[in-house]
């Protein structure tokens, strides 16, 4: 089994891009499953010594990983568990702070991850705990709300509980809180009551479902923000849903799948998709299972939505069947099989799309504005080696090319939605409005200075490209 990790975080750019870097963490083979909680997977001990070490020598601080820092890793990790403080009691963080003499040592070291299964484990029999107690509530508490009691949602900063009592306080005055919500909703008590009861439930049922590497995950995602709240690890999953955005495709059925009390359903279908195409699936149907070809179904009811669509996503031309509830079907137990052909689906929606806009000008002729939108500087991430790549340039080029036989006297570039993506393929785009020259330049640590720039001295568009209003007129391209 071949395990991809990354981290990423933004680069420092002298430029009017938002752009990302992206660097591999760690590209490592395991042989074996990963361990129940409290025990050390190699992969996974490399995995952190490997992501530790990195951060360690590419962030922008270069600062070692010490106490001072553990003490934070530590606390950031409590708190993408528990970010209410509602569920970890003082005398939990009491225990775990025991962890903080020794942290930066099994991390960057020994990739040691006692720490990070030993609190994931007492989070989920707190999660029991709460769980058991607010199904207990639900049935006995009568909801009234003549008194005047107060309840701080945003706990953020809130002190954890003192104990298991002070907890379940802190249980009631939010499920009290939660079930005044659905009141003033205008739900009947009955309604709130299971709705609320199964809401508690499937988040414990969800978190018990997470493998050690979900953990990791969330683990190694905690000590990256240590270093730069604005980084992010990511795991294999998350690489896998990156790499399709830069690419703009995938290999799957073509549907964009929803959790809906506990199915997998499909909320839409991608037009040209094999789904669509088949005429097998609609919006609103509920996958209860997923079977490989022929091979044995496998339940999907409960299951979390990321391992649900691993089963159903799969390479080019093999089958996959899948066990539905129709959308029309009023009994959950009519249930129909069907078999979809994977294909290559296309994510046009993140393409880049181009249009005419006609501008009228308050003393002068109207204006025949080419308006290009980029939602993305995609530019083939991780394709292998005989595909054509998705290209931010490539399609740029070809829009900028048809607006000119439109005969366009200006052309916008609508950045606004671009989150960033590939720093090369910025760089490359900018290409095609400059004849040469610097584009982007980063600083390093030890202040030397690197200096992305475009070598093509062919320059695509040279015509008006900002439009510029202001308080008098409507002023002309530059």
């Amino acid at each position: 089994m071949k395990s991809n990790r990354f981290v990423t975080w933004t680069s420092a750019v002298v430029s009017s891009l938002v752009l990302a870097g992206l660097v591999t963490a760690a590209t490592l083979k395991s042989q074996t499953a990963s361990p129940p909680v409290g025990g050390n997977d190699p992969t996974d001990s490399n995995i952190t010594r490997v992501t530790a070490d990195l951060l360690e020598h590419s962030q922008f601080s270069h600062h070692r990983l010490d106490n001072e820092l553990a003490v934070k890793f530590l606390g950031r990790y409590l708190d993408s568990l528990d970010p209410a403080h509602l569920l970890f009691l003082q005398s939990d963080v009491q225990q775990f702070d025991g962890f903080c003499s020794r942290l930066a040592d099994l991390t960057r070291r020994d990739g040691d991850l006692v720490p990070e299964r030993t609190i994931f484990q007492r989070y989920l029999e707190r999660l029991e705990q709460r769980d058991a107690y607010v199904t207990n509530l639900l049935q006995i508490e009568k909801f009234e709300f003549t008194g005047r009691d107060t309840f701080t949602l945003d706990r953020e900063k809130a002190p954890r509980p003192v104990n298991l009592d002070a907890a379940r306080e802190l249980w009631r005055q939010n499920v009290r809180a939660e079930y005044l919500q659905e009141k003033l909703a205008g739900k009947k008590p009955a309604d709130i009551v299971a709705e609320l009861t199964q809401r508690y439930t499937r988040l414990l049922q969800t978190m018990k479902k997470l493998t050690p590497e979900d953990v990791l995950d969330i683990y190694l995602n905690a000590l990256v923000h240590v270093y730069d709240p604005h980084s992010d690890y990511l795991g294999h999953e998350q690489m896998d849903d990156f790499s399709i955005i830069m690419n703009l495709s995938l290999f799957g059925i073509g549907a964009t799948l929803t959790p809906d009390d506990g199915y997998c359903k499909i909320s839409s279908l991608v037009p040209g998709g094999p789904a669509a195409r088949s005429g097998l699936l609609k919006p609103g149907d509920r996958i209860v299972a997923v079977a490989q070809g022929d091979l044995k179904p496998v339940d999907i009811v409960d299951l979390p939505l990321p391992d649900a669509v691993k089963l159903i996503r799969g390479p080019k031309g093999t089958r996959v069947r899948l066990t539905l509830i129709p959308s029309g079907a009023t009994d959950a137990s009519v249930r129909k099989t069907i078999t979809i052909v994977r294909d290559e689906v296309k994510l046009e929606d993140q393409q880049a799309k181009a249009s005419i806009v006609d501008w009228p000008q308050t003393n002068g002729p109207t204006l025949r504005l080419g308006v290009i939108n980029l939602p993305a500087f995609y530019g083939g991430f991780g394709q292998k080696a005989g595909n054509t790549p998705s290209s931010a340039t490539a399609d740029v080029a070809k829009l900028i090319r048809k607006l000119e036989t439109e005969h366009i006297q200006g052309l916008v570039l609508d950045l606004r939605q671009n989150g960033g993506g590939s720093l090369e393929e910025a760089i490359s785009l900018t290409g095609l409005f400059i004849h040469d020259g610097p584009v982007v330049q980063t600083r390093e640590p030890d202040d030397r200075i690197n200096v992305g720039s475009d070598t093509d001295s062919a320059e695509l568009y040279d015509g008006p490209l900002e439009y510029c209003p202001n308080d008098a007129a409507t002023a002309p391209f530059r």
